[in-house]
């Protein structure tokens, strides 16, 4: 039973997962290609052994095959999948030869390879567009709502109701910018802006105080402003905004845990903006209990460290993390009109490509290291755990997001992804001439040899991560 769970959250999923975003990618290739004049030989979803196919009337073999892993368009003059050029374009008729993706204008070539990466980025934009328009965006306040115990913020002395605003000077509006944040800080040692909420009950107690050279007894709380600043055109002082400069020892302030730079936003529900609104609010209820409310800023140095947590479909995992979780209950969806939606889905896709980007190029100055590189083996697992806590929006959200990685990484300057094959484009529109074969053999190998070592690195370290998640 418990293989059938697996397969039908985690193999299932990630077959319609690859096979969507792969049809979307190939599928742009494909209709610009058709656009522009060139010939689609073969269009193929998997490689390997051939489960299904069919030739349309324009004679592409449309294809199923047995690896779900990838997926490929076939040109006329292309030798095989991977469109390197075949050596018998002299052999092609007339009629062929105009069709024939090598012999094709530069600029033709360039759009069709874009055209790939292009339509795994408009796919992510329509996703989001369509999510937030239809359902809102969920936004999860950068409030702590719990902290892991022996997690860095735990020691750090960050505690459930804190508000987090910043980390590294980056500013952390909600949960998941707070989590990207930390996922890609550079150091293991992190900047924290704090706002704490404050919330005292306390009464107003008889202290001495010096007013003009006399000590007299006043029943008050015993906190001081700031100093009054002096306005520039009129030469008077200015009203002092509600911030305690000092808290008097053993007032009834002081036991209640005010401190020095506390910021007071309201008194038994009554707002307050001014200290002379707090003075005289005092004044005529010195005889009751006193609630005040506001809010203090921390800046904290905060050392993240690797830390276990129990993960939404079971088994533990480890990661370098700030050790805080959100507040569901905070949690809010903001309906979008169908404009903001738009504005909402085109912003979205370009934080996850920046987001990507700032990734990959710590990674390249060595600013931190390679283990965050996953590959198909963590794709299926994140999808099937998608599948089994977020439901079918969650689902397409998490297609969205991949559909924006696979689009970016195609881009990457690298031979044999579309990247390497529009760099060389460029080239040639530069030099005004193709460049030799054999020149771009030595560029797709080395290509290759770069693909595996990525593809080795990724694959070792899904076997590290599922190791740990089955068996620590």
């Amino acid at each position: 039973m418990e293989i059938l769970t697996n397969i039908l959250y985690y193999v299932i999923p990630f077959i319609i997962l690859l096979g969507i975003l792969v049809f979307v990618h190939e599928f742009g290739h494909f209709i610009v290609a058709r656009l522009l004049g060139v010939k689609v030989v073969a269009f193929s979803i998997g490689f390997g052994k051939e489960l299904w196919s069919h030739t349309d009337k324009k004679g592409t073999c449309w294809k199923i095959s047995a690896v779900p892993l990838g997926g490929y368009c076939q040109f006329l003059g292309d030798a095989d999948a991977s469109s390197t050029t075949s050596k018998s374009l002299s052999k092609l008729s007339k009629e062929e030869k105009a069709m024939a993706f090598p012999l094709q204008k530069t600029w033709k070539k360039l759009l069709i390879v874009v055209a790939g990466p292009w339509f795994n980025y408009l796919l992510a934009v329509l996703i989001f567009i369509g999510i937030f328009f239809a359902y809102g965006r969920m936004v999860h306040p950068s409030v702590v709502g719990g902290v892991i115990e022996g997690g860095a913020a735990a020691e750090a002395g960050i505690i459930k109701g804190d508000e987090i605003l910043s980390i590294n000077g980056k500013l952390t509006p909600d949960f998941q910018t707070l989590s990207n944040e930390v996922m890609l800080s550079q150091s293991d040692e992190a900047d924290v802006e704090i706002k704490r909420p404050i919330d005292v009950t306390l009464r107003a107690q008889e202290l001495e105080v010096e007013q003009c050279g006399d000590i007299k007894n006043e029943k008050i709380i015993g906190v001081r402003s700031i100093e009054a600043q002096i306005d520039q055109d009129t030469g008077e002082k200015e009203r002092v905004p509600a911030i305690i400069d000092d808290v008097m020892v053993g007032s009834p302030a002081e036991s209640a845990g005010i401190m020095k730079g506390d910021v007071l936003e309201s008194i038994n529900g009554v707002g307050i903006n001014y200290f002379d609104e707090l003075r005289q609010y005092v004044d005529q209820h010195n005889d009751e209990d006193l609630q005040i409310k506001g809010h203090r800023m921390l800046n904290l140095r905060v050392v993240l460290k690797d830390t276990d947590f129990e993960g939404d479909v079971g088994g533990k995992t480890k990661r370098r993390m700030l050790g805080v979780q959100s507040t569901p209950e905070m949690a809010f969806s903001e309906k979008l009109s169908f404009t903001k939606a738009v504005v909402a889905g085109f912003r979205e896709t370009y934080d996850i490509t920046a987001m990507t980007l700032r990734g990959v190029w710590q990674m390249i100055t060595g600013q931190r290291g390679g283990r965050d590189v996953g590959g198909i083996i963590r794709i299926a697992e994140m999808s099937g755990d998608v599948s089994k806590t977020g439901g079918v929006i969650g689902f397409i959200y998490f297609m969205a997001l991949l559909s924006v990685n696979l689009g970016l990484i195609n881009l990457f300057p690298i031979p044999v992804l579309d990247g390497g094959n529009i760099v060389i484009f460029l080239i040639e529109m530069v030099i005004g001439r193709d460049l030799k074969e054999n020149i771009k053999d030595y560029i797709f190998k080395f290509g290759l040899l770069i693909i595996l070592a990525i593809m080795l690195l990724a694959t070792w370290n899904d076997i590290l991560h599922l190791a740990n998640r089955l068996f620590y």
